[in-house]
């Protein structure tokens, strides 16, 4: 049995060392992309205009997250039976997932219609520097195809259950990739449209999964979904625990990371959006570089569960917060060579403070430990702990906004990230220690 053991975490490291062999080549393609793309698209509008993007786009990932969890519900219970061989229940999971989707992205387009007709865009972005019409135009497509991709992104989970995380990544930055792309076509042959860079941004990611889908569903018929394989059964049991990760989405990741836009723009204007988030892309670096070891290991934790590799799961998370250490001191390298960076990369166009990029790098070190460890939990399904600790440190982080946000511009509204973050990862931390020794109970082990 120990032997049997030991083959299967030296399988699953060596699948987890190519997953993150191929992911680091993707995240450096990844890194590349996200680079480029910030001065092709700063210059192909303008700062102001450019803010009002990145507060679009803060609003549509408010929007991706009603999806109510049920991908990474799906993704979680898919690995279970995958591991244990069970393609029959694999395909169920699919079929019941992508038609639940599918009824809550149709509901959702209703009921955003009469809003997207009647808000005043101008005065909801706080900026006049874009028609009303055109910012209309502008997020009526960038809903539509969001809500598209409420579906079809979960084409990626399913690799991922299949721990193949390497495609899903491929799949993310191929959307990426074409994006810059056709940007830069468009730099060369239009003057600066904002609907020109929604549609470049949303459209490529649909278009991408789409195409992702035919050869998955050709080679894995087994796996292929259909109405026929539609569970009722199993809908309740997905919707149940995708419900605690949408709790977990609505309140850690959509108001504290998706709503900073949206706060900047209120507190400090469109163009503080774009000073803003020169110095997250830098700093969200870090972020990528990590979780090209990181993403991974969630899947990699439940298949480990599952079979009863304890051993396995305590040595791996062990050398996961090591890395988080060393990506801590990569942060402080970077922040001494930051504004030189800055410089390069878009010039005079945008002058970021240095106390900015402190503060940013302090909340990315912090959303990086909460990652760290929540994939533990989250590849466990131990999430109860995280709901409560999602939901209290949220709306502390509201409170502190309007306390202090306004007042210290930038960096007192990501000192308010920064801050909940930190409380969130260490009591997940404790959970953690816990859990991989075995000694989790009550609510630390649900």
């Amino acid at each position: 049995m120990q032997i049997n053991k030991t083959q299967r975490g030296e399988s699953r490291n060596r699948m987890l060392l190519r997953n993150v062999l191929f992911s680091g080549i993707l995240k450096v393609v990844g890194l590349l992309t996200s680079l480029f793309i910030v001065p092709v698209t700063i210059n192909y509008l303008n700062n102001e205009v450019y803010g009002v993007w990145m507060t679009i786009t803060s609003v549509l990932y408010w929007i991706t997250t009603f999806d109510i969890g049920l991908g990474n519900g799906m993704r979680n219970y898919l690995t279970e039976a995958l591991s244990q061989g069970n393609t029959s229940l694999g395909r169920s999971y699919i079929s019941t997932t992508m038609l639940l989707l599918s009824l809550i992205a149709l509901v959702m387009g209703l009921l955003l219609l009469y809003p997207l007709l009647a808000i005043d865009f101008n005065r909801f972005f706080n900026t006049y520097a874009v028609s009303g019409e055109e910012l209309r135009i502008a997020v009526v497509i960038a809903v539509c195809f969001t809500l598209m991709n409420f579906v079809v992104k979960n084409v990626g989970f399913v690799f991922v259950a299949m721990q193949k995380y390497a495609i899903n990544d491929l799949l993310g930055i191929s959307g990426s990739v074409l994006a810059l792309a056709i940007i830069y076509v468009l730099t060369k042959l239009t003057s600066g449209s904002l609907v020109f860079v929604v549609m470049a941004y949303t459209i490529t990611s649909c278009v991408v999964y789409l195409l992702a889908a035919i050869p998955l569903f050709v080679r894995h018929t087994e796996l292929r979904p259909s109405l026929k394989f539609f569970d009722k059964s199993l809908s309740r049991k997905i919707v149940g625990k995708g419900l605690g990760f949408f709790v977990i989405q609505i309140s850690s990741c959509l108001v504290i990371f998706g709503a900073a836009n949206f706060f900047i723009t209120q507190f400090c204007g469109p163009s503080s959006v774009t000073t803003y988030n020169i110095a997250y892309k830098f700093f969200n670096l870090l972020v990528i570089a990590y979780t090209i070891v990181l993403s991974p290991m969630w899947n990699a934790y439940t298949d480990a569960y599952v079979k009863g590799d304890m051993l396995w799961i305590k040595s791996t998370f062990k050398k996961a917060l090591f890395m988080w250490i060393l990506s801590v001191l990569g942060g402080l390298v970077m922040l001494a060579v930051c504004n030189l960076f800055y410089k390069i990369w878009v010039g005079s166009k945008v002058e970021v403070p240095l106390m900015v990029s402190l503060c940013t790098l302090v909340y990315v070190c912090f959303f990086n430990l909460n990652n760290c460890v929540t994939y533990l939990i989250n590849g466990l399904n131990k999430i109860f702990v995280q709901i409560i600790t999602s939901l209290a440190f949220t709306a502390l982080y509201i409170m502190s906004v309007f306390a202090i946000g306004g007042k210290l511009g930038i960096e007192g509204i990501v000192l308010c990230m920064a801050g909940s973050y930190a409380m969130m990862s260490l009591i997940h931390l404790y959970q953690c220690w816990l859990l991989v020794n075995g000694k989790a109970k009550g609510i630390w082990n649900k």
